[in-house]
């Protein structure tokens, strides 16, 4: 049985071992974050192709994810969260230097840092606490949203909010969604009360995860009292779609020199706003590209070695490879190898059939359990089938549960049942089976006239399906067991019955009946 602590405790350690948040681990799989503060608190299990892409993502096996193995090579040691760590790791001193460098030209140059650390700053730094204080009004002034949004990521919250609140009349639902990530809880709900008409349902799902339960409540009454907000949001800052999870990655790198940029910048105007957005994206850009040629390097390295059948080395950088179309072409190439096991061990997921109906053929039944986590949902009903045909009812049993069963568990329920692996019947009716399924099998109990196994099912069957089949029994003049399950059955079918108690005239089924109308 898979541990689902087990399972979440090794996401977590994975996840923190790659220096990821929730929200970015999140963002990688295309899964809310919710979802990955569930598996780690083993509240949930991901699903089976989540699980897949996690190996891939952590570069271990599906073996190793479920029980909680992880291997030493894959716990790194400190190094650039993202590609665009290097190049602008200090981009806050960089960018601040291009606002100094632009209005003070007269300031020393890098060599007299230090000395320059010692003495105080004049109030045109906005370095003394009473400067400070005009940040917000004259921002209010030359407050753009769309340049806020392309510095936010590297700014404080303090300074996110300060400008925020000064400039809060000017702000759309779709400004306070966009910005909800930057700023502070407090921040928010005050940006809220005062636009709370706005707030629609895509607003509201943007800015819930970032607020209090009781007033992502209270919002969702309003939202549905109140349909569509009134105004649009303008387009979110170019930046943040572009470099997305990159920007997250190294925005704590960069620390407060941007946030001193952005403020002098906010102070001295326009252009200067301009200037420092334009030196980010240029430093973004240096690094996207530089990132792209090291990919396409990778890329080729990989294709040579799959060319010179440089099995170990691939094995080594799998990890590394992000080309969905490069990872079939090697787990097809290995496959017609007959390197089976290889490919399950390196590439999840992409096992060959022949691999699974060698396995099934020679009764491989252990080697499948192993691995049948890795396999698509209709190669996982096909294992499950096999097993049934030949009645391995303890394989069944052991993975029943754990594995994708939704189109197929009527058949195997009902072939265990009439196998007389009755307890696995019942395992598979209340844990797999929908409801028209587990109707399927209590078919075959009462056709057989099997109430003894119809008796284990009555707790998962629907009233109108146990009254109707009572009222066939009645029908039958059966009326011991409807007296038997009476208790179970549907007002409609109950009624039915005492119609035709009364035309029997079956005083006795007539009395049992009168005490359920």
């Amino acid at each position: 049985m898979i541990d689902n602590i087990t399972v979440g405790k090794t996401i977590a350690r994975l996840r923190q071992n790659k220096n990821m948040t929730q929200q970015q681990l999140a963002a990688a799989l295309n899964v809310s974050h919710q979802a990955v503060s569930k598996w780690e608190t083993g509240a949930a299990l991901p699903d089976v192709q989540t699980l897949m892409a996690l190996t891939r993502l952590f570069g271990i096996t599906m073996e190793q994810l479920l029980n909680g193995e992880v291997p030493e090579d894959r716990v790194e040691t400190a190094k650039p969260a993202s590609p665009f760590e290097e190049p602008i790791q200090n981009i806050g001193n960089f960018v601040n230097n291009i606002v100094d460098s632009i209005f003070h030209p007269e300031k020393k140059e890098a060599g007299d840092e230090a000395q320059d650390a010692e003495a105080p700053e004049s109030a045109a730094e906005f370095e003394d606490a009473s400067v400070q204080s005009e940040v917000a009004p004259q921002a209010a002034e030359l407050f753009d949203a769309q340049r806020l949004s392309q510095m936010a990521p590297f700014m404080s919250k303090e300074a996110v909010d300060e400008i925020l609140l000064a400039n809060k009349a000017k702000l759309t639902a779709g400004d306070i969604a966009r910005f909800a990530p930057f700023a502070s809880q407090e921040c928010l709900e005050e940006l809220i009360k005062d636009n709370e008409s706005l707030i629609n349902w895509e607003t509201l799902r943007r800015v819930a995860p970032f607020l209090k339960r009781e007033m992502v409540d209270r919002l969702a009454k309003a939202a549905a009292d109140n349909g569509d907000f009134v105004k649009k949001s303008g387009p979110v800052g170019i930046n943040t779609e572009d470099i997305g999870r990159a920007v997250q990655d190294v925005s704590q790198k960069i620390g407060a020199g941007v946030e001193k940029a952005f403020r002098k910048a906010a102070k001295l105007g326009g252009d200067v706003a301009d200037g420092v957005s334009n030196a980010i994206n240029g430093i973004v850009d240096s690094a996207r590209e530089k990132q792209r040629r090291a990919d396409a390097l990778r890329k080729a390295a990989c294709e040579r070695a799959l060319q010179d059948e440089k099995w170990d080395w691939l094995a080594s950088h799998i990890p590394e490879i992000k080309d969905e179309e490069l990872l079939r072409q090697i787990a097809q190439k290995a496959n017609g190898m007959g390197m089976h096991d290889w490919v399950l061990d390196n590439l999840n997921g992409y096992a060959d059939t022949r691999t699974i109906d060698a396995a099934i053929e020679a009764g491989n039944w252990g080697w499948l359990g192993d691995h049948v986590w890795q396999f698509e949902d209709d190669v996982q009903e096909k294992i499950a089938l096999a097993a049934a045909e030949k009645e391995n009812w303890q394989w069944l049993s052991t993975y029943a549960e754990q594995i994708y069963l939704d189109n197929c568990a009527d058949k195997i329920g009902i072939a265990a049942y009439k196998a007389q692996a009755r307890v696995l019947a019942t395992q598979i009716a209340e844990h797999c089976m929908c409801a028209e399924q587990r109707e399927s099998l209590a078919n075959e109990a009462v056709a057989a006239g099997d109430f003894d196994y119809f008796r284990q099912l009555v707790g998962l069957l629907s009233p109108a399906y146990i009254g109707g089949v009572l009222t066939a029994r009645a029908q039958a003049q059966d009326w011991e067991h409807v007296g038997e399950f009476i208790d179970h059955a549907d007002q409609d079918s109950v009624e039915k019955m005492m119609e035709l108690a009364i035309a029997e005239g079956n005083f006795d089924a007539i009395d049992m009946l009168d005490e359920h109308l």
